[in-house]
């Protein structure tokens, strides 16, 4: 007992100090198992869960679009969903405004039942033709989950005149 005592007083830092190194081992030795051998069911995670509850069908999409066709301002309408995420194009007729645009864009929004607009993000491109009278537009907006409108990001090139 005394060879123990001496050996424990004599080297109390050292026995204290590899206590620490083996405690680290063993907690970075669980982070790496539950990193690289983590318990998720699909290798992309969960992010498409409820999808198939929430489908949109041929008939919501050909029905949107053959609403915004029939609609004067605008040429063209495109309605794709890609996972959670629907793009929609709207090409809009020559002496249309950007304002204009953007009002038909959030109006064709609210035209969207509520459960879809409660899964899936919304985002919009909205094209103006250029004519003689108009440098004509292209802006994208976009709707989140979470959000309650529509956030526009505009990508019309603007041109300084030089003096």
């Amino acid at each position: 007992m005394k060879k123990i005592k001496k050996l424990w007083v004599e080297n109390r830092v050292l026995f204290i100090l590899t206590m620490i190194v083996i405690v680290c081992f063993f907690v970075i030795l669980g982070v790496c198992i539950s990193c690289f051998f983590g318990s998720s069911k699909s290798s992309y995670g969960d992010r498409l869960e409820g999808i198939k509850e929430v489908n949109i069908t041929d008939d919501v999409k050909n029905d949107f679009i053959n609403s915004m066709k029939s609609d004067e301002l605008i040429n063209d309408a495109s309605f794709k969903v890609q996972g959670k995420i629907v793009y929609i194009t709207l090409d809009f007729k020559e002496n249309v405004t950007l304002v204009e645009a953007e009002s038909k864009a959030l109006a064709s929004l609210m035209n969207i039942e509520q459960k879809y607009q409660d899964f899936y993000d919304f985002h919009y491109t909205l094209k103006g033709e250029k004519t003689e009278k108009s440098e004509g537009f292209l802006i994208m907006g976009a709707k989140n989950v979470n959000g309650s409108g529509l956030a526009w990001n505009n990508n019309t090139e603007v041109k300084k005149d030089s003096e």
